[in-house]
């Protein structure tokens, strides 16, 4: 290392003084003032020498990275201290609204079970065996209103009517007694603060669910006239505990603590259709002496302060050993600047893509673990790296699977020999199990077949491509409807397991007498549209693959110039609304019957457009394929 020029001259003058120092001793011991500077120049020149020493000793002890590490855990070791204290205040808030929102709960159930009891004079509602109503003391409920809710109540309940509130209590199973919360006139509230020790109040709010979870508004529901509300117009007006000393200031004695506890009321629907309030609100405010008075409550009063010491005494123990622990970790910082040096080359080197780079510390402390974890996070990086190839080529490979499943159908619209096919086909997957073919047979004939495979995904796209083979090498073989299911049922049945059925529905159609054999394997009934009027072709039967050797039902029909034959898939009917309910048989008919003189076209217009007014914003989860033939 070589020196600063300014340290060598303070070298040259510590030796001088130095050796001005020993000679003078030795060849002058009465030199006076000479000997008196050569010590002093000495003196000076090792002092400063010594603090240079002491400075280069303190910068080869605290690196550059390990001042820097020791300032991350500083950061790390303050920061911290007012987020805990702001989790802390937050958690032990929600803590209290829960606890009093139990309270509040339990309380006011107290309350309806007394008042059932001691009140015989309570209105009462009474319902028979199908839930109406069959006894009512209130006029909101009338005979033979629903009221369901009734034989529900295993506890005191809320409900609504017309923005007021009651609470149902459960007198038996098909009798309960009624208290109208909302009267101001009415003991109900007061008896109810008077329990909780809290400032309670009572409303009515909106509520709705919708694909983000259920909002509750902002603003109250409709009061009914003489209900006392508060200033906002917000509810009921708070009623305090009789006897409650008035709230003071701070945070100990000021009633700042607030709890809500929300329920829907037991006639919501009802309810919801005629106010939109649904939800009974409980809001209760108290103070941080009641709620510390509630949750530490003894027979014995000065165990209270036991347990606030023992809280002080245990957070002050922590907090030195957090401070010890912050002072080691300083003291640690030195110790780690290798590991940190290595860990940032190879971090480094991952940004340049090298993702084989590993640390391969030895160390067995934090640090050590950290760049284990980060040989490890290399490793899991670098297989995820040739999984995501593996999983691209995989996609590709289902991408061109779908092509080809798509190439293996014939196009949508087709004029075929003495009739023309129009087919919506809507997979939800990339692969679908939905099927639909017309083949032409060497007789004149012409089949066309419509199939539902079960499921999804590559195992249907392998069953529908061999269903499809099959169903062209039988044809020209020679086998014919049922007997031909049959077949097609065995060979079905021997590939794949009974998870992996199919329906089918196989019309041989022959243009010269306008007559077709109508097979069927569990598909749903096509329909015939003739002369204005509707008719399910039904042939109940199981689906191909389920058991060996069965037989499958045919039938000969006659047809008309005109005629129209609708096959669907049950993708169709099974499409759902927002409250689950398919799309169904009997809108499918109706659609039908009104269009029985409409073209392919519009008919298939008209019914994709039902389902969709049906189903709203709902995405479908089935394959839906819709075929018509219109017969010339």
């Amino acid at each position: 290392m070589q020196l600063r020029k300014s340290t060598r001259i303070w070298l040259a003058l510590f030796a001088v003084g130095l050796a001005s120092t020993v000679l003078f001793e030795r060849t002058l011991p009465e030199s006076g003032c000479f000997g008196a500077f050569a010590r002093l120049l000495a003196s000076a020149a090792g002092l400063v020498l010594l603090f240079r020493a002491g400075a280069v000793a303190f910068r080869a002890i605290i690196r550059k990275t390990t001042l820097r590490l020791a300032f991350s855990y500083f950061l790390i070791g303050i920061l911290p201290i007012p987020l805990l204290a702001t989790l802390l205040f937050l958690g032990s808030y929600i803590v209290a609204n829960q606890f009093i929102a139990n309270r509040l709960r339990r309380e006011i159930t107290a309350v309806g079970e007394k008042a059932a009891v001691e009140r015989k004079d309570l209105p009462e509602v009474r319902v028979d065996p199908r839930g109406l109503v069959a006894a009512s003391g209130v006029p909101w409920l009338e005979a033979g209103d629903k009221a369901a809710w009734v034989e529900g109540l295993a506890r005191p309940g809320f409900l609504a009517s017309g923005g007021r509130v009651w609470l149902a209590v459960p007198r038996s199973e098909s009798r309960a007694a009624l208290l109208d919360l909302s009267d101001p006139a009415a003991p109900w509230l007061q008896e109810l603060a008077d329990r909780t020790g809290y400032e309670v109040s009572l409303g009515i709010e909106a509520a709705t669910a919708n694909e983000k979870g259920l909002e509750i508004s902002t603003t109250r529901g409709t009061k009914a006239p003489g209900i006392q509300v508060d200033t906002a117009g917000n509810g009921s007006a708070p009623v305090r505990p009789r006897g409650a000393a008035k709230p003071g200031p701070g945070l100990w004695r000021g009633d700042w603590i607030h709890a809500v506890y929300l329920e829907t009321v037991g006639n919501a629907v009802g309810e919801n259709a005629e106010t939109g309030s649904n939800v009974a609100v409980l809001e209760a405010t108290t103070s941080s002496r009641v709620l510390f008075d509630q949750l530490f409550f003894q027979g014995v009063d000065e165990i209270r302060g036991i347990f606030l010491v023992a809280f002080l005494a245990i957070a002050g123990t922590l907090s030195v050993v957090y401070l010890a622990a912050l002072a080691i970790a300083f003291f640690l910082a030195g110790s780690i600047a290798r590991n940190v040096n290595r860990l940032t080359r190879a971090t480094q080197a991952m940004a340049r893509g090298d993702f084989s780079v590993r640390v391969h510390s030895r160390s067995r402390d934090q640090i050590g673990d950290l760049a284990r974890s980060f040989d490890g996070m290399a490793a899991s990086m670098q297989g995820l790296l040739a999984e995501t190839a593996r999983k691209e080529r995989l996609e590709g490979e289902i991408a061109m699977a779908q092509t080809i499943q798509h190439k293996l159908l014939p196009p949508p619209e087709a004029q075929l020999p003495g009739m023309s096919a129009l087919v919506y086909f809507r997979p939800v997957a990339e692969i679908g199990g939905d099927y639909y073919d017309y083949i032409g047979l060497p007789d004149g004939r012409t089949a066309v077949a419509l199939g539902d495979v079960a499921g999804h995904g590559l195992p249907t796209g392998l069953l529908v491509a061999m269903v499809k083979a099959a169903l062209s090498t039988l044809l020209e073989a020679g086998h014919r409807d049922g007997e031909l299911l049959t077949r097609l049922n065995d060979l079905i049945h021997r590939s794949t397991d009974p998870r992996h059925y199919m329906t089918l529905a196989l019309l041989s159609y022959d243009p010269g007498s306008r007559r077709g054999v109508l097979t069927n394997a569990g598909q749903l009934a096509p329909y015939r549209i003739s002369g204005g009027r509707i008719e399910s072709l039904s042939l109940p039967s199981f689906p191909l693959g389920l058991f060996a050797e069965r037989q499958f039902p045919s039938r000969e029909y006659a047809f008309a110039a005109g005629d129209r034959l609708v096959f669907l898939t049950d993708g169709l009917v099974e499409a759902v609304d927002a409250h689950d309910e398919p799309f169904g048989f009997e809108r499918l008919e109706a659609v039908l019957r009104a269009h029985t003189a409409a073209g392919a076209a519009a008919l298939r217009d008209a019914l994709l457009a039902a389902v969709r007014a049906h189903c709203g914003e709902l995405e479908p989860d089935d394959d839906c394929t819709l075929l018509i033939l219109t017969l010339g």
